[in-house]
């Protein structure tokens, strides 16, 4: 692994191939086509401060490296009076066929996710409470946290799908020292689940999609250059002191397009944060809450160190060699967002 810096003082990291990467190649399925944005739709970019209480907030950039907020830094969207869940946490956006679809962890406890969708981003539709999980199960597999939903559209299955992050009490107990601490002491032991919606009206049961025996949390996707398997980037949310696989860091993880049976290569070594080539400055340099795109015959890859330097950027052409861009300017004090695209036609009131 080597790390360098460009002229303008950015980071360039060659993470080398491992044992995984004939795994990985190997993944073929029915191919879909990713195009790239057209050049004239916009670079949109979800944000909250604080605890998520004040909204959801939204910036654009010309170029992915300098960010405007919008709507004059006041939030798009307020959160739903609803009962102990009134937080606009993790906003993802998804624009498509003329419409905005949002979702966003309502709490840090709980079984729900709160889901709305708009024409303009400025009128939403009434906010949605989705219970992710149905009742009928038992209190052992009912979640303890929904956390970090975000929205996907799936071509071959010609819906949407929706991930997040949960803990069971039935994980939590299993005694197998994949929680957060390593030690079946943490409350928290994540693992990755997936619901599905054709309409925004109704969703699917929750289903585990991920799990490699270890906590993770903040799971993303998109479809690969060819289009003929899925890219994952999920934080591994483990304590960064373990022995054994520390975390608070980003790895990547490829799966085929059908995700009803999907095969998961096993994660990469750390790209970003802690125990990882990539962070910033500080001495904590937990990532979090990452966001994957495809701009300008690249991959950006944004995340959140919400103890370092706040959002951070990195390109790649292959998913290998990493620029940490080190000239990104974000609006000050935001945490864990979601890159997007939209037609400027669509988002005029918001030039």
């Amino acid at each position: 692994m080597t790390i360098r810096r460009d002229r303008q003082g950015n980071r360039s990291v060659n993470l080398r191939p491992n044992i995984f990467a004939a795994i990985a190649l190997a993944i073929a399925a029915c191919p879909h086509g990713q195009a790239q944005p057209p050049s004239h739709d916009a670079l949109l970019f979800t944000y909250f401060r604080d605890n998520g209480q004040a909204g959801v907030y939204l910036a654009m950039s010309q170029d992915g490296i300098r960010f405007t907020p919008l709507n004059g830094d006041k939030p798009i969207f307020t959160p739903p009076a609803w009962p102990d869940q009134n937080l606009t946490r993790d906003a993802s956006i998804l624009y498509r066929n003329g419409l905005y679809r949002m979702v966003w962890t309502s709490n840090w406890k709980g079984r729900v996710f709160g889901y709305a969708e708009s024409a303009d981003l400025v009128k939403w539709s009434a906010p949605r409470m989705v219970e992710a999980f149905p009742p009928s199960l038992s209190e052992e597999d009912q979640p303890e946290n929904v956390w970090a939903p975000e929205i996907h559209w799936d071509p071959a299955a010609g819906n949407y799908f929706i991930l997040f992050a949960a803990t069971t009490r039935r994980e939590r107990s299993d005694g197998d020292g994949s929680d957060n601490k390593g030690d079946n002491t943490s409350p928290y032991d994540n693992r990755i689940y997936i619901v599905r919606t054709a309409d925004g009206r109704t969703f699917s049961d929750a289903r585990l999609l991920f799990d490699q025996g270890f906590s993770c949390i903040d799971a993303v996707m998109h479809l690969d250059v060819d289009g003929k398997r899925w890219v994952m980037v999920i934080k591994d949310s483990r304590n960064a002191d373990l022995k054994v696989m520390p975390g608070r860091n980003l790895r990547i993880s490829y799966a085929g397009l059908d995700l009803a049976r999907p095969e998961f290569t096993p994660v990469s070594d750390p790209i970003a944060g802690d125990n990882a080539p990539m962070f910033s400055d500080a001495k904590h340099a937990m990532a979090e809450g990452p966001s994957l795109i495809r701009f300008q015959g690249k991959w950006w890859l944004y995340w959140d160190e919400p103890a370092g330097s706040g959002i951070n950027l990195a390109t790649s052409p292959d998913l290998k060699n990493w620029t940490h861009r080190v000239d990104l300017a974000m609006p000050p004090g935001i945490h864990h967002g979601t890159a997007f695209f939209a037609p400027r036609s669509a988002i005029g009131w918001l030039r």
